[in-house]
């Protein structure tokens, strides 16, 4: 892959960009210090990952074992600063329930807390904080961890000096302080620390990278955009991934959600030999109404993960069919904007709705729909369309929350959800600025980003996200959040479009 002329080539359209007047330049911080530090550790007692079947890990790297009741110890590379630290571990292999990491001191068994790890995919950090009293006897004879489960579990284990992937294997966080700032945020995101499994979820980190590129001219995420790109990628161009489930794929694609990378690809890679195959697949799953679904339940998934796609591939080869048919998918997905409320699902087979008013699945509908009317506005417009979003805003802003955020479930008492939240206001700024939605309607997204600010880690992550829907109802009602740079894809897109 000639990646050097790739990035040459975006980077004089980028400058050409950066002529207009809608541009909004952000000089990074002069005065910007690094008021932490990632110290790596070692297992000492390490077992290789086994996986069934042909499954693989991510990217080839390594990925060691804990068995349930089997206990490893870990040794920090260097002396820990006697303060309150934050250890993190990362899944190499997706987690269909519940995983409890119990954390002692080496030197004498004392119990220092449990790391909950529920449902996960892989390439997501989890935390815990370790308080300043276990530091002294950690820095002496290490960090022991017993796991209580049902099966073993798989972590990122050796760091690839290739890929600078230490971010995802067991190390401990000093910070001085307790919440990082936007250059944290943009220094971890615009890195290989925010790649995802590819789907959805790194469609949606792929999206925020170009937008910081395309709206703020940073260079940096475009430089991001090409790792993240370059990880997923042979030289032959052949788009070679493991799933969340660790399944490996060649140039094919996992479902409807697997899609919405195509909307990024098709705009830097416009030959790439992915993009026929999406297009075949999309016709697979096309019924005979015309919209594309992956079964009988409509799914607000798809007006980001296909709508907005197939808009940008139907802009790039100015095709007016392809076009209308990115608008007849949000048509088909009306329903899901119903009376007052947002849904993620509407089942046509028991015409009933689930996940009624889950902010994530608002933030799917939401920028689905504005990300599809702004990219071909200017060739088609559909005032149904517009309005049914229009809707969609207004059922979400009565629920939006006096700290400018939004709760898991958005007309519950639970708590907030920074995915849902940066994305459903990531789409109403973007609607101001097209002309969409009444200017005041700005300081609600404005609210919100202020709101988002309290959940910056110290090195940059975003947390508060609700899990990955795997858990159920009951796990999404409930207040287990993790970090997400599936979430960071949601807040750079809405950071892309802020003013400041």
């Amino acid at each position: 892959m000639q990646r050097r002329k790739f990035v040459n080539t975006l980077k004089w359209s980028g400058l050409m960009m950066a002529t207009m007047p809608s541009f909004c330049l952000r000089k990074e911080s002069e005065n910007y210090r690094q008021d932490w530090e990632l110290i790596t550790s070692e297992v000492e007692n390490s077992t290789p990952v086994k996986l069934e079947g042909n499954k693989r890990i991510a990217f080839g790297w390594q990925a060691d074992q804990i068995s349930p009741g089997q206990t490893i110890t870990l040794k920090p590379s260097k002396q820990l600063p006697i303060q309150d630290i934050y250890f993190r571990m990362t899944p190499a292999v997706e987690i269909w329930s519940i995983m409890l990491l119990h954390l002692y001191t080496a030197e004498n068994d004392s119990y220092i807390g449990t790391l909950d790890i529920r449902y996960t995919s892989v390439l997501v950090p989890y935390e815990i904080k370790i308080d300043a009293t276990h530091i002294s006897a950690i820095n002496q004879t290490g960090l022991k961890i017993k796991l209580e489960a049902d099966h073993p579990f798989g972590y990122f284990s050796k760091v690839s000096i290739k890929d600078e992937n230490q971010v995802f294997n067991p190390h401990f966080l000093s910070a001085q302080n307790e919440k990082g700032d936007l250059d944290d945020f943009l220094k971890c995101f615009m890195s290989l620390n925010s790649i995802q499994a590819f789907g959805w979820r790194e469609g949606t980190v792929l999206d925020g990278l170009w937008q910081l590129y395309s709206q703020k001219n940073e260079e940096k995420a475009l430089e991001a955009l090409e790792k993240h790109l370059d990880l997923f990628n042979d030289d032959n161009d052949v788009m070679r991934y493991e799933t969340a489930r660790n399944e490996p794929k060649n140039n094919e694609l996992d479902g409807i959600e697997s899609t919405i990378p195509i909307a990024t690809i098709a705009r830097v890679k416009p030959n790439h030999p992915i993009l026929k195959k999406v297009l075949l697949a999309w016709d697979d799953y096309t019924m005979d109404n015309g919209m594309i679904t992956g079964g009988s339940s409509l799914t607000a998934e798809g007006c980001y993960t296909v709508a907005y796609p197939l808009a940008v591939l139907g802009k790039k080869r100015n095709d007016g069919e392809m076009m209308q048919k990115a608008l007849d998918q949000l048509r088909h997905r009306f329903v899901l904007i119903d009376g007052h409320d947002l849904n993620l699902r509407y089942h046509t087979n028991s015409d009933n709705y689930t996940y009624k008013n889950w902010a994530r699945g608002g933030a799917w509908t939401l920028l689905g729909f504005v990300r599809t009317i702004v990219e071909i506005q200017d060739v088609m417009r559909d005032e149904e369309v517009e309005q049914k979003f229009r809707q969609g805003v207004d059922n979400a802003l009565r629920m939006q929350q006096s700290n400018g955020l939004w709760n898991g479930f958005m007309d519950s008492n639970n708590a907030v959800d920074t995915s849902g939240s940066a994305g459903m206001s990531a789409a109403i700024l973007i609607g101001v600025k097209a002309g969409l939605l009444p200017s005041s309607y700005k300081e609600h997204a404005v609210k919100c980003w202020h709101g988002l600010q309290d959940y910056i880690t110290p090195d940059g992550f975003l947390k508060s996200v609700s899990q990955d829907n795997r858990g159920g109802v009951k796990l999404q009602e409930s207040d287990y959040r993790v970090i997400s740079q599936m979430g960071m894809g949601m807040m750079a897109q809405l950071y892309a479009y802020m003013d400041l």
